[in-house]
């Protein structure tokens, strides 16, 4: 997240599903931006950078740790008192309208971006969607998810396979689901690098030095933890090839394994590859604000974790699934290609 970029609130509207109000920006594509809410809109999420005067007393706050926590059961309050420096946060009402108030001080202690998709996560999840660490492409009459764990090769198979006309973009790494089958694109913007293959409808030919760079493991390793260096440029799918929605057909897990080769799977197999990379890419459990507020308003977040995988258990019921191997990545998109003729 980002310092606001002006005094007049961000409004977004995730399909109809999710509604969102911000005065910072938020890691949700601009694909779901809107120019104003209609009268009688109700939000899921109220994201505020301001000066929070808390609504517990010094008496009631108390130390934990390095800050000091107060709650209700609704509330909960972070303050870290520090000299001068405002670090606070206050989130409120996980179940209901959920407002995310921090100072903008706490930047620089809470990972932000993480706990604003994690509450994304929840809100979905609590209207019988949920978000999957999933590429999307679509066709005329079906929707085909390609996952894996990370950095094994969802991009580079998506923009290999979208062409634009009979196969269009939904997204390359998150995809929202919908119990009864149903998916939503989350067109974020593509990470591109060296290694990315592109396909023929979005290209972009990263720089002579980044190619070099990218030859040198032991060179880019150190910059990227050293200096926070990203070799890959981010860049827009045109929305000319982007696709809203469709029905599930089939799933695709890609794996990379000394051979070449493409096998059904059960659809319980897909369900816990699915929930198993997605967790690992958004995990309630691992934000302590998050935690602490469970644990004191009694929120369930383990029971919203059940409902995850109940979701994704249903939307995967009637769909082909399939585990893909192999040993270089130009080769998933070609086995994707024959199974399912695209």
């Amino acid at each position: 997240m980002s310092s606001p970029s002006s005094s007049s609130p961000h409004y977004y509207s995730i399909h109809g599903i999710i509604h969102i109000r911000s005065n910072v920006d938020l890691p949700i594509p601009d694909y779901f931006r809107i120019s104003s809410p209609p009268t009688s809109f109700n939000f899921d999420i109220d994201v505020s950078e301001e000066s929070i005067s808390m609504p517990f007393t010094e008496t009631e706050m108390h130390r934990c740790s390095i800050f000091f926590v107060g709650h209700n059961e609704s509330q909960l309050a972070i303050d870290y008192r520090l000299p001068f420096l405002n670090v606070k946060l206050l989130l409120t009402d996980l179940e209901n309208t959920t407002k995310i108030s921090f100072t903008k001080d706490f930047k620089r202690f809470g990972d932000l971006t993480n706990l604003f998709n994690t509450i994304l996560l929840f809100k979905f999840i609590q209207k019988g969607h949920t978000i999957v660490h999933s590429g999307c492409i679509s066709t005329s009459d079906s929707c085909y998810l390609i996952s894996g764990m990370r950095d094994t090769g969802k991009t580079s198979t998506v923009l290999s396979l979208v062409d634009g006309n009979d196969i269009k973009f939904m997204s390359d790494d998150l995809t929202v689901i919908s119990k009864n089958g149903q998916a939503f694109s989350y067109p974020t913007r593509v990470g591109i690098s060296p290694y990315t293959l592109t396909g023929t409808s979005i290209s972009y030919t990263p720089p002579a030095w980044k190619q070099w760079i990218a030859k040198h493991q032991l060179l880019l390793f150190g910059l990227e933890s050293v200096f926070k260096f990203e070799l890959s440029k981010r860049i827009d799918v045109p929305s000319s090839l982007i696709d809203t929605s469709g029905t599930i057909s089939d799933v695709f897990l890609l794996r990379s394994a000394n051979k070449n080769e493409i096998s059904s799977i059960p659809s319980s197999v897909a369900v816990q590859k699915l929930l198993m990379t997605t967790t690992e890419l958004i995990d309630p459990f691992r934000i302590y604000s998050l935690n602490f507020y469970a644990y004191y308003t009694d929120f369930d977040s383990a029971m919203l974790f059940e409902k995850e995988k109940e979701i994704i258990e249903h939307a995967l019921s009637n769909v082909t699934c399939y585990d893909v191997c192999a040993n270089n990545v130009k080769e998933f998109h070609k086995l994707i290609q024959n199974q399912v003729d695209l």
